[in-house]
């Protein structure tokens, strides 16, 4: 189109077609030789690698396009692709059992329960007379170890392995041999006699059989008989999957395994450095030790999820909001705090984004703070609506404080409930009271809704929530709310759609929502 430039956004382009750009460049008034760069837009299909080259190569694929997409990858036998970024393979984005894919530098995720990967081969960097503690990221068909004949160059002429006898709770003294089998996420020392790359591989037998399957699943490790040895009960582990492991989710997920400490020493090349649950990661292949409060027989667990790169849903911790937060303030004569909420569906109950022990002292000055399984927060995250967010307010005398709805995005409805008392909070609305001394644990709630027409709910959708005799109903055009006891008999009726029980007796009950659009009936319990 005549742009001249180094940078070029194309608009209006169809999905799922092949365009090309040709590309010239230009030496005073003259013009290079131009070049065709074929690219597409988000193609669903099939790609098919054919011939060897880099995954973001778009020589390396058929029509020359880049596989960005949803489909099927297909690397044709005797193609070798490889991958020197992260690839995140979902439920209809995979491989298939023909060439070979070479990881190096890069990373695969596998969100699917499917294996069907073909020959994969991960490098790493290797130092010449170098102790590197590492393992393999593949299992065995047969037994779940992977013999050391999986390791190139091969293991005893090139790498000198090492291996941990945990009957004797000591390194061995002899050298490993190719026919050594170690188990699947068990870590070893390898000292390289040269300078390059270690590559593991799980590549076809001869008579097309897989030696090895990529480990595609949670991993529990069970080492027998680990005795107090060389200054603790020790366990030599490996990142077992062909990503980055991240050591947080790996502490949190072991927390009742006896960790002492709850850390990892991870093994730098010459000395070990320790790690505990607030950052650090683990490339892929590397390996590292957990040290066990007391000797027997003792596990660890591995989940797909400890991926960095693997995404966070369900019970996982998200990163980021994907909704602007609501922002509330607690003031009193002499100071103004802030507080923070967001509806995040990559969340899980809460996200410790502010720790309130760390982000205030106890100087006198209320500090609000929610209660998240057992961590004091001024910044959370759910994952679903409606939701009551438990704020404590601690204080070390009796003062009057004011809450402030600072700011309350598009989308939210929010209610600041205050004992039995509901106070809608709109952006800039004000409530004020006394608050004794202490934690005022329970006292106040926040419920947090969606704001119906503006957050696009479904108008059949209705959403009962109950939460210490509060019942929050997320519904529209709501024409009757009626409670019954266990015998039938109904105990409160209403128009509105939040509400508190606290003339009933405790037990179950039945709560029944009509609107224009349905009914829908459901039990709740009231302590």
């Amino acid at each position: 189109d005549g742009y001249v430039g180094t940078s070029k956004t194309f608009t209006n382009l169809k999905p799922a077609t092949l365009y090309r750009v040709s590309i010239a460049e230009q030496c005073g008034t003259a013009y290079g030789t131009p070049t065709v760069v074929p690219f597409t837009t988000s193609t669903p299909g099939n790609f098919v690698a054919i011939s060897e080259g880099n995954w973001d190569n778009a020589t390396t694929w058929q029509d020359g396009r880049i596989p960005n997409g949803i489909g099927t990858i297909t690397i044709n036998n005797g193609v070798t692709v490889t991958l020197d970024r992260t690839l995140v393979l979902t439920n209809n984005y995979t491989l298939t059992n023909n060439g070979t894919l070479l990881i190096n530098n890069g990373e695969l995720v596998n969100t699917t329960n499917s294996n069907d990967l073909g020959n994969v081969r991960i490098s790493f960097t290797a130092t010449q007379d170098k102790w590197k503690f590492i393992g393999a990221p593949f299992t065995s068909v047969q037994d779940g170890k992977y013999r050391l004949e999986s390791i190139e160059p091969v293991s005893g002429s090139d790498v000198a392995v090492v291996l941990y006898d945990y009957s004797n709770g000591a390194w061995s003294n002899d050298w490993a041999t190719i026919n050594n089998r170690v188990p699947q996420a068990e870590g070893f020392f390898a000292w390289p006699f040269y300078n390059g790359t270690i590559t593991f591989n799980n590549d076809y037998n001869t008579d097309g059989t897989v030696d090895y399957s990529l480990n595609n699943s949670d991993i529990i490790i069970v080492a027998r008989n680990v005795i107090n040895s060389q200054g603790g009960n020790w366990m030599s582990l490996a990142n077992p999957y062909p990503a980055t492991l991240d050591i947080a989710r790996f502490l949190s997920d072991n927390s009742e395994a006896g960790l002492q400490g709850g850390v990892t020493y991870n093994f730098n090349g010459s000395t070990f450095v320790v790690t505990d649950g607030t950052s650090g990661s683990l490339p892929v292949c590397e390996g590292f030790f957990v040290n066990f409060s007391n000797s027997g027989n003792k596990s660890v667990t591995f989940h797909k999820t400890q991926m960095t790169s693997y995404p966070r849903v369900g019970n996982t911790k998200s990163k980021t909001a994907q909704n602007p937060w609501i922002e509330m303030s607690l003031v009193n004569k002499r100071d103004k705090v802030k507080f923070f909420f967001a509806h995040n569906p990559l969340a899980e109950q809460g996200y410790d984004k502010y720790d309130a022990n760390k982000l205030f002292a106890t100087t006198g000055v209320a500090e609000p703070y929610f209660v998240t399984d057992g961590m004091n927060l001024v910044k959370e995250e759910v994952k679903e609506l409606p939701y009551y967010a438990t704020l404590n307010v601690r204080s070390e005398q009796d003062t009057l404080m004011t809450f402030v709805a600072d700011k309350i995005p598009e989308g939210y409805r929010v209610s600041l409930i205050d004992g039995e008392q509901t106070i809608e909070m709109n952006e800039g609305s004000r409530y004020e009271t006394n608050i004794s001394a202490g934690e005022n644990a329970d006292r106040f709630k926040l419920l947090i809704q969606n704001n119906v027409g503006l957050n696009q709910v479904s108008q059949t959708d209705i959403t009962i929530t109950n939460s210490n005799r509060h019942v929050a109903i997320s519904a529209e055009a709501i024409s009757n709310v009626e409670v019954f006891n266990a015998l039938g008999q109904r105990v409160y009726q209403t128009k509105a759609s939040t509400f508190t029980l606290s003339g009933v007796q405790s037990g179950v009950y039945v709560v029944r929502v009509s609107t224009a659009k349905g009914t829908k009936s459901q039990k709740i319990v009231v302590e």
